[in-house]
């Protein structure tokens, strides 16, 4: 707000509350009620209540949309619980795709489940979500394991990683916990066990595309060898090895190697520093959250009081949810029953022509078809 607006502003409270004020002293009712108070605190009660009266009209509105905002940010987290349960029966069609035994004409690689996740709820190829489906889901909602998100980098598609966990303890990542607190009531944690026969065609194709790639590249080797055996300046493609810096690891050898004594030191406790206080941010997002709560929020009983109050805003964040997922759910119905379909929400900017294209020379490399039908 500028200065001239400001003045403004400022005269405009002032105007209004002499309005206020007005017209509380020339109500024959408030004035009879009054008579029996002392003066001087009559007197007190009207500017009081002239100030606070220009304060709602002020800043009414602002509120309101605060409060109605709070009410879409539950709104909006009940949908991505939504989607949640979407991505589960996506990935049971995921696997149920690879073991062919689904056949749908949306998906013709593997690729296009990571497509079909950005976009799951205009995926028609999976059943809609039941009243069933929502009352399960509130059964996780007070799960101990419950969580609203998946890790950084992480994706609800992400097949082999995702089997692998289920299937051995070696895996780097878990399986996401509504897979598996949706598998433990349902049996159908059996379809990760279901063999990859579509992904091993795939794998044999990228194989025999990865070997034209190594032979082209030898080729162009080859050729710039020459030419410059010959002294002939090439155009050919820079064939030196790329290095991975955007890796932390490779990061933390860079510094070691190559910066001096008080960089590292610099370097190492920052990074330590870091990570000590990955939870107090978390902590400081769950004070936030209780102190906006729209209710009385208890603290749970923990050995550490960080815990204790991180818990209690999980606790709170739950009820929250609950309590807004029937409201999405029926959302969620209408454009259903009506067949109208949702908007994106999430970017949709993969680009799987590399994928399919490598598909395809492989089954050329075989003696194929080039299509997508094997």
């Amino acid at each position: 707000m500028n200065p001239k607006e400001e003045t403004e502003k400022a005269e405009w409270r002032k105007k209004m509350f002499h309005t206020v004020k007005a017209q509380l002293d020339a109500n024959p009712v408030l004035q009879k009620m009054l008579e029996r108070a002392h003066p001087n605190q009559i007197v007190q009660f009207v500017e009081d209540y002239a100030h606070e009266k220009v304060r709602w009209i002020d800043r009414g509105d602002e509120d309101q949309n605060w409060v109605e905002h709070e009410e879409l940010k539950w709104l909006e987290r009940a949908n991505k619980c939504l989607d949640q349960i979407l991505q589960k029966k996506l990935f049971d069609a995921h696997c149920l795709w690879r073991a062919e035994q689904l056949h749908t004409p949306e998906v013709k690689v593997t690729f296009d489940f990571r497509k079909w996740e950005r976009d799951i709820r205009n995926c028609l190829f999976i059943e809609p979500i039941t009243e069933q489906d929502v009352s399960l889901y509130m059964q996780y909602l007070n799960d101990n394991n419950f969580e609203e998100e998946l890790g950084f980098l992480e994706g609800w598609q992400d097949y082999e990683d995702i089997t692998e966990a289920y299937q051995t303890e070696e895996s780097d990542r878990s399986v996401p916990e509504w897979y598996d607190f949706h598998n433990g009531r349902t049996g159908l944690g059996v379809y990760m066990t279901l063999p990859d026969i579509r992904g091993e065609k795939e794998r044999f194709y990228m194989d025999l595309w990865r070997q034209q790639q190594l032979e082209e590249r030898q080729k162009l080797e080859k050729q710039v060898a020459e030419d410059v055996k010959n002294g002939i300046v090439s155009d050919a493609t820079d064939t030196r090895p790329t290095f991975a810096y955007y890796q932390p690891e490779w990061e933390k050898w860079f510094v070691t190697t190559f910066e001096d004594k008080k960089t590292i030191k610099k370097y190492r406790s920052y990074t330590k520093g870091s990570k000590e206080n990955y939870f107090d941010e978390n902590l400081e997002e769950a004070l936030d959250i209780l102190a906006m709560a729209d209710r009385p929020v208890p603290i749970e009983g923990w050995f550490d009081w960080k815990e204790a109050v991180y818990h209690s805003a999980q606790g709170y964040i739950r009820t929250r949810i609950a309590e807004a997922m029937y409201e999405a759910y029926d959302q969620y119905r209408l454009n259903v029953d009506l067949g109208i379909g949702f908007a994106v929400t999430e970017r949709l900017v993969l680009n799987d022509d590399w994928y399919r294209k490598a598909i395809l020379i492989g089954r050329e490399r075989n003696g194929e078809p080039r299509n997508f039908d094997f």
